[in-house]
């Protein structure tokens, strides 16, 4: 698969077949990413899914609101990649209003 991600305004481009969730793949690739539960509480690790599938293998997705996942954001420690990817920018910081 193939998984093309714009980090900081830097665009990668990832080749991978391992069956792991996207946050794990970021890190070994030696990727700046920001992490906290890894168990899709709270969101911190959130990105924007452009194209592409992603499976959450029953896991419950806490860490969004509706707006959010409607918005297209997905939590890359517990997503694995479906299809082939492209991923936004990390958001910089978390701007909650709960």
């Amino acid at each position: 698969m193939r998984i093309s991600l714009t980090l900081q305004q830097q665009a990668h481009e990832l080749e991978t077949d391992l069956d792991q969730p996207l946050l794990t793949l970021f890190k070994a690739k030696g990727l700046p990413v920001r992490e906290a539960c890894r168990n899709g509480n709270c969101g911190v690790c959130r990105c924007r899914l452009v194209s592409g599938e992603v499976d959450y293998q029953s896991r419950k997705v806490y860490g969004l609101r509706e707006e959010e996942i409607s918005e297209g954001f997905i939590l890359t420690c517990i997503a694995y990649a479906v299809t082939d990817l492209e991923l936004d920018d990390f958001l910089p910081k978390l701007q909650r209003l709960d």
